[in-house]
Formats: C-alpha cells, sequence, structure tokens
C-alpha cells in the first residue's frame, strides 16, 4: 500500500531560504509584483537574523516544502492589544485548494493564540481574487473603516 507522508507544519530555518525566496517569487508573479530574484541574503536577515522582522512556518511533506506564513507581530498603543500580520501566506500554484493554505492559517492563529492576540491582520492585493476567496472562506472579516496609506521612502 503506498501512503502519502502527511503535511507537517513548522518553523522556517536557514537552511529553508531557497525554498522562501522560490515560493516567494511565485507569491510576487501571483500578484503582480517585481520578481525579488533569488538572493536569500535578505530573507535569512530578516527571517532568522538578529534584528529579526518575521517569523514564517513552512508547510512540508516528505522534506518537500509545500508552502509558507510569514507573519509578524504588531501591538497598538491606543488599544493596548497585540495582534499578528500576515505578511505573506503562499502555496505551490498546483497544491493551491488542497487545505495546506487552511493548515498554514490554523498554525498561525494558535501561534496568535499563545501571544494573547486578539486578531490576525492580513491585508490583500485588490486584484488577489484567490486570497480573497480563500479569506472569506477562512471567516475573516473586510474592515471597512480602515484604509492602508503607504508612505514611500526615498532609496538608500
Amino acid at each position: 500500500m503506498n501512503t502519502v507522508p502527511p503535511v507537517k507544519i513548522r518553523e522556517a530555518q536557514p537552511d529553508d531560504a531557497a525554498e522562501l525566496a522560490r515560493l516567494s517569487r511565485a507569491l510576487a508573479v501571483h500578484v503582480a509584483d517585481p520578481d525579488p530574484g533569488d538572493d536569500t541574503s535578505l530573507i535569512v536577515a530578516a527571517c532568522f537574523g538578529t534584528e529579526r522582522w518575521l517569523d514564517v512556518l513552512v508547510a512540508e511533506q516528505g522534506g518537500v516544502i509545500l508552502g509558507l506564513a510569514a507573519y509578524g507581530r504588531r501591538f497598538e498603543l491606543h488599544t493596548r492589544q497585540k495582534t499578528l500580520w500576515l505578511a505573506d501566506l503562499v502555496v505551490d500554484e498546483g497544491l493551491r485548494g488542497l487545505g495546506i493554505g487552511g493548515l498554514l492559517l490554523q498554525a498561525v492563529k494558535r501561534r496568535a493564540l499563545d501571544l494573547g492576540c486578539v486578531a490576525i491582520v492580513a491585508d490583500l492585493w485588490v486584484c488577489n481574487i484567490a486570497a480573497r476567496v480563500f479569506y472569506d472562506h477562512a471567516g475573516a472579516r473586510k474592515v471597512s473603516d480602515i484604509e492602508i496609506r503607504v508612505i514611500d521612502l526615498p532609496s538608500v
């Protein structure tokens, strides 16, 4: 009998940087962002360095990384509430719809609860219909009283 190994969710490690780069490039294509390239040095610094910006979980099956969820901590002084910001959630294109994204999101939810967070916040590109369907299915609500504004900074 041929059995498929279960999908395991684990914290990403520095050795996963090439796979994180591959998946992030796929996400960039999906949302029509510029190709970030395959250099992993910024990924390693941001996710595993001394000045960590993000935590990353990966979905793995049989030693192959199938998807990732990257998140960061947020705290608002005026509400005194902790939330997690879901920066990126991506699953290999051919494996979408199989529940892998849901497993990653459940793991992020557990992490948020462990940290005492009241919510997980994600921002979506309006044109990313697949993400909107995914988050709608996951029970995410659209917040209409918040507007995202971006202040671009000069290049260094």
